[in-house]
Formats: structure tokens, C-alpha cells, sequence
């Protein structure tokens, strides 16, 4: 539910803490290999160091592919949020010069349309982050309205219902037939987007891709220390545990990137988004009493 914002040592240092166990592992198995170098002397097995070096190689052009693809998903969830934000502003810019409010009915059309696309930002944030969609609703939508998109596809159906008032417009005659095709325009790219992030958020990262990768750096791992064994002691385990860590930090930062909507800290500020098009909003309708934006906490917004 978190992405950084202004320290990025926040992300290294949850990537950290899921790496404890392995680095306390890799410790121990290195310590051990040297215990065993300096009491029974292992230079008889000693791996050579071209394998070991092409073994990396190797690693380091995987984990790369996969880092730059990872991002590739990351970027592209932020792209489309960025759409959203524009096309929110679009739509309620375009419902007010198109209908006009200049009456109580028609201001009451413009702001109903508005809040409404507030509020499918804000359920569509939840939606992608598997909570409950309808938490942001209150005060955004009439009590009938949320009892009937409740249990269904809550931001589907909240375009639905948008498509469904501009169908009524035009038939009463408040939008001419080039204004609804444009407000029509803008709802395709919202759900477009909304489409975008989902297939983000269904599609996973190929698991054999992972699989193979793991196993590569295990192999790294288990065989680098045997191909140090006549480097002096210090050397031998500094070398050995931060080659062994620093892969095992880009496979999870990686890992951190390939799902831009997982609670995390690197992932996008859909939240934080949210709110800053439900504030642009309610500028844009002349309202005054306006939500508090989020604030950054340890350099992360929500």
C-alpha cells in the first residue's frame, strides 16, 4: 500500500528484512566452509574461478532481464495512474462546460457525475489492492447507489452507471451528440486503465523464470567460497557473503517491482493518487472545505 517517495532506503530496508534468514544462512554456511579450509585445508577442492566467474555471468544477465521487466510492469502501473489523473480532471472539466451548470438540477448533475468518478478512483485503488472496495464511498455516493454496486465490481460498475446518466442526458437533450461522444471518449480510457492495472495485477511473474533464477544463485553460493579457498579468511568471507547478498538484493527488489499493488513499499501511490484527483475535483466544482492530502511517512506515501 506504500511507494517511496522521497527516501528509497525505505524499500532496501524492507527488501532487507526479507532477506534475514538467507544472509544468516549464507553466513553460517560460509563460516563453516572456512572453519573446515583452515583445520582440514581444502585447496584439493577447490572450484575453479573461470566457472565460478561464468556462473555469475550468467546470474548477472538473468537477474538483469528480469529487474528491467519487473520495472517495465512497475512503470507501466504508473503510467496508466497518471492517465487516470488526467482523464478524472478531463471528465469533470468536460461535464462542466458540456452541461453548464448554471441551474440547481444541472449543478446537482455535475457534481453527482464528479464524486462519482472520486469515488471510482478511490474504489478502484482498493479493488487492485484486494480491500474492501466500498470503504471510501460515504459522502461520495447516495445510500442506493452504494447498496447496489455493493458485492459486484464495484469500479466497473460505477462506469456503468456514469455511461448509463450520459445516455439520459442526451436523451433529454442537455449534451448534443459530438459533446456525448467525447465524455464517451473520455470513459473508454478510464476503462482501458482500469483494464491495464488488472491485467498487471492477474499476471504473474512466469514462476519457472523464478525457479531457475533461485536455483542459479544457490549453486553461486554453495560454489564460491570453494573457489576462494586460497584467498586469506577475511576475504574469502566478506567476498563470499556480499556476492551471495547482493544477488539475493536484486532478486527481491525485483521481486518488489514485478507487483506494483501488493502493500509494499515500492509499490504505487494509488491512495495518495486518489486523494489528489478527489482534491482537484472539488476545486474544479468551487468547493472550499477541502480532504487533507496524505502525507509522506518515513518518506512513503499511501
Amino acid at each position: 500500500m506504500y511507494t517511496p517517495a522521497a527516501n528509497p532506503i525505505s524499500t532496501l530496508w524492507a527488501v532487507a528484512r526479507e532477506l534475514w534468514a538467507h544472509f544468516i544462512a549464507v553466513v553460517l554456511y560460509v563460516a563453516t566452509i572456512e572453519y573446515l579450509d583452515i583445520r582440514y585445508g581444502l585447496e584439493r577442492l577447490e572450484f575453479p574461478d573461470t566457472m565460478v566467474a561464468i556462473l555469475g555471468t550468467v546470474i548477472g544477465l538473468l537477474l538483469a532481464f528480469r529487474t528491467n521487466s519487473c520495472y517495465c510492469r512497475w512503470w507501466e502501473a504508473r503510467t496508466l495512474w497518471g492517465a487516470i489523473v488526467n482523464d478524472s480532471r478531463t471528465w469533470t472539466r468536460q461535464l462542466c462546460e458540456f452541461i453548464s451548470p448554471t441551474s440547481d438540477d444541472t449543478k446537482l448533475v455535475v457534481k453527482r457525475m464528479s464524486y462519482r468518478q472520486i469515488a471510482w478512483c478511490y474504489s478502484l485503488s482498493r479493488s487492485l489492492r484486494t480491500e474492501e472496495p466500498m470503504q471510501d464511498l460515504n459522502g461520495l455516493l447516495p445510500a442506493s447507489e452504494i447498496r447496489e454496486v455493493a458485492g459486484k465490481h464495484v469500479p466497473n460498475m460505477l462506469l456503468f452507471r456514469q455511461g448509463r446518466e450520459l445516455q439520459q442526458l442526451k436523451q433529454r437533450g442537455q449534451l448534443e451528440t459530438f459533446e456525448f461522444i467525447e465524455l464517451e471518449k473520455t470513459l473508454l480510457r478510464l476503462t482501458n486503465a482500469m483494464g491495464g492495472c488488472e491485467r498487471i495485477r492477474n499476471t504473474t511473474f512466469p514462476r519457472s523464470y523464478t525457479r531457475m533464477i533461485n536455483l542459479l544463485i544457490y549453486l553461486f553460493v554453495i560454489f564460491l567460497p570453494f573457489g576462494l579457498v586460497e584467498v586469506p579468511w577475511f576475504g574469502l568471507v566478506s567476498t563470499s557473503i556480499s556476492f551471495a547478498f547482493a544477488f539475493l538484493m536484486v532478486d527481491r527488489v525485483s521481486i518488489f517491482l514485478q507487483d506494483p499493488f501488493s502493500n509494499r513499499p515500492s509499490d504505487t501511490p494509488t491512495q495518495s493518487i486518489s486523494r489528489t484527483i478527489d482534491i482537484n475535483i472539488r476545486e474544479m466544482l468551487g468547493e472550499t472545505e477541502l480532504p487533507q492530502k496524505f502525507v509522506a511517512v518515513n518518506g512513503i506515501l499511501k
